[in-house]
């Protein structure tokens, strides 16, 4: 087992008993640590999910922790490079535009983001291994958090979880249909104002407006992108 799969296991099963993971999991003290950080991530997830509070509370503390690292982790990494090739002031100036550029609604070049949708697919290939059944009310819940919902159906749903596109969050679902498996990401903060169809080695898709920021629909199946499209565009509904 090498050390891609041995992370990709510890990921999705932090549990596993296998001997191979097991013995794989001895061999340095980083991939202890890496375990054990899988298996308290998992425990606190159990333990958010059984708390009695309004569904969406979790989803909630869990967007707010990605978004609040991801941004710590972005604006120290500008905050460096600007320290190195601008002055103080300078440095501080594009800063505090920056954060007002996160802050308000943003239009993406649709090209632009229709590359960074399928770079994200490419990279993220552990969530089409996931075989889960993902029940209704926990699509719900995850959607409430956006201010969105479920009119209807819209198929199995393999996975289900946030991702990070850009500097934005969003969802992204893994549905299986009668034509093929499709990946589906919501991206309700990130605007664009046309359609941009992605073509990508075997992936082929389409980023389109939504009536909240955009949805991507990729697929290897051409034939799977139109059946989920028709699905989504028919039941989903942003209350907010």
């Amino acid at each position: 087992m090498d050390d891609l799969e041995f992370r990709k296991n510890a990921v999705i099963e932090p549990g596993n008993q296998d001997p191979e993971f097991l013995k794989k999991a001895k061999q340095t003290p980083n991939n202890h640590r890496f375990v054990e950080k899988q298996q308290a991530f998992n425990k606190t997830l159990q333990s958010t999910l059984e708390i009695s509070t309004p569904e969406n509370l979790a989803d909630r503390i869990i967007l707010a922790q990605q978004l609040t690292q991801h941004k710590l982790h972005q604006t120290q990494k500008r905050q460096k490079q600007w320290r190195n090739w601008l002055g103080g002031s300078i440095a501080a100036s594009l800063i505090i535009a920056l954060s007002l550029q996160m802050i308000l609604p943003t239009t993406f070049n649709s090209t632009a983001l229709a590359q960074e949708v399928v770079n994200h697919v490419k990279n993220d290939t552990h969530a089409l291994d996931v075989q889960m059944n993902v029940p209704k009310t926990r699509i719900d819940s995850m959607l409430a958090s956006y201010g969105g919902r479920l009119n209807g159906p819209i198929g199995k749903v393999s996975f289900l979880g946030h991702c990070i596109i850009g500097e934005h969050t969003g969802i992204h679902m893994v549905i299986n249909t009668s034509e093929g498996v499709v990946t589906v990401l919501l991206l309700p903060t990130q605007k664009v104002d046309k359609v941009s169809l992605l073509k990508e080695s075997q992936l082929s898709g389409i980023l389109y407006p939504s009536l909240k920021g955009s949805i991507a629909i990729i697929s290897e199946q051409a034939e799977a992108i139109e059946e989920t499209r028709q699905h989504i565009d028919q039941n989903l509904n942003w209350i907010i």
